[in-house]
């Protein structure tokens, strides 16, 4: 089969390809040497012992090379970034170590298999495999299922790769297949595509969180409205962010144990810095009310103005009230329509009724317009 420049290739049941001048003629030489065919825009040909593949990344930016092994698991091979480095720091159980210090420090591990992983990085001719293939300008070496993958930048290739170019990243690949193989076959083990039960119930368990933070403190500021709501934020910053940080712990080493993809602790970790400082605000806004058994007050205010502001869906009105605790402050409440066409400023007073609060923070139960 010839690929000419610029063509477009109908392979096997698969949409229109269109292949660049140097992918074309790479196909050309790859096809030459190892024979081989075109099945659903990538070429499925044979090197040696070892069975690859090779496709191209979107807008011609790369390629992507397989070798073809066991179905047993899923790890991913990157170079350490920042954040990879932080999150070490910050949760240390998440750390991957193959027992070789200069890899460790250079790469990033993530894992569905912590077992597998284990048995193929901690072999000292894989090691030397991996770290040979980012020598050459891999950006990450993937198993996912049958197959172990290399991503490849066009850049780390030259301007025009040749098949030994390619096929140089099949030998390298080639003996990490045959180390996958050969430890699934002492294992007997198959991986599983089934979601681990620790992740969907971590997930599950901080979306409920997040839609019961959301609800309690729109329900909470609307029901149980807080006199002075800027005193409440520190309070809430001081139990929410060490909460947070529990959590994340917590989803870590329970996710841990099974498995460890920092992808995946990222994603958990950056959500609960979010989800539970907003359920426990909501949680402390709700309790300081409906946990309040204290007397009411009643204070006769002034009104010093009023203010409408158009929201998303809607107009917002609210009163801005002559403090009763000091001589030069202003509090904005909000109120119905009703109540706006009533007030006159300088003129109108309203009959604030408020209680202590739960955990101290002062909230308005009711407001009447007094003339």
């Amino acid at each position: 089969m010839t690929f000419p420049a610029g063509a477009s290739v109908v392979a096997q049941g698969a949409s229109k390809l269109r292949y660049s001048k140097v992918e074309a003629a790479l196909m050309e030489q790859l096809q030459a040497r190892c024979g081989g065919e075109l099945r659903k825009g990538a070429l499925h040909a044979k090197h040696g012992t070892a069975e690859f593949q090779l496709s191209f990344l979107p807008k011609h930016q790369g390629f992507i090379v397989s070798v073809t092994c066991e179905l047993v698991g899923r790890f991913r091979v990157t170079r350490k970034g920042t954040l990879d480095r932080w999150m070490e720091g910050f949760v240390p159980a998440l750390k991957f170590r193959s027992h070789d210090f200069r890899f460790d420090r250079d790469f990033n591990v993530q894992t569905r298999d912590l077992r597998l992983s284990s048995d193929i990085l901690r072999d000292q001719t894989n090691l030397a495999a991996v770290r040979q293939l980012f020598e050459q300008g891999v950006q990450a070496v993937h198993l996912d299922g049958e197959r172990i993958k290399t991503t490849v930048p066009r850049k780390a290739l030259g301007p025009e790769p040749v098949a030994e170019d390619i096929l140089a990243l099949v030998e390298k690949l080639a003996p990490i297949a045959a180390a996958v193989t050969a430890i699934a076959k002492s294992q007997g083990a198959r991986a599983s595509r089934k979601k681990d039960p620790a992740v969907v119930v971590a997930w599950t368990m901080l979306g409920v969180l997040g839609v019961l933070g959301f609800v309690m403190i729109v329900g909470g500021a609307n029901e149980y409205t807080l006199v002075l709501p800027s005193r409440f934020l520190l309070p809430c910053a001081l139990f929410g962010l060490p909460a947070a940080v529990l959590v994340v712990v917590g989803l870590t080493l329970a996710v841990q144990r099974r498995t460890s993809p920092y992808g995946l602790v990222r994603g958990l970790a950056g959500l609960s810095l979010v989800v539970v400082p907003l359920f426990v605000s909501g949680g402390m806004l709700v309790a300081n009310g409906i946990l309040d058994d204290s007397p009411a007050e009643e204070h006769i205010v002034s009104v010093v103005g009023k203010n409408v502001r158009k929201s998303k869906d809607d107009l917002e009105y609210s009163a801005g009230l002559a403090s009763w605790w000091t001589d030069d402050d202003v509090r904005w409440v909000p109120i119905s329509k009703a109540t706006y066409d009533l007030l006159e400023p300088r003129v109108s007073r309203m009959q604030i009724r408020t209680h202590a609060g739960r955990l101290g923070y002062e909230w308005i139960e009711t407001y009447t317009v007094v003339h």
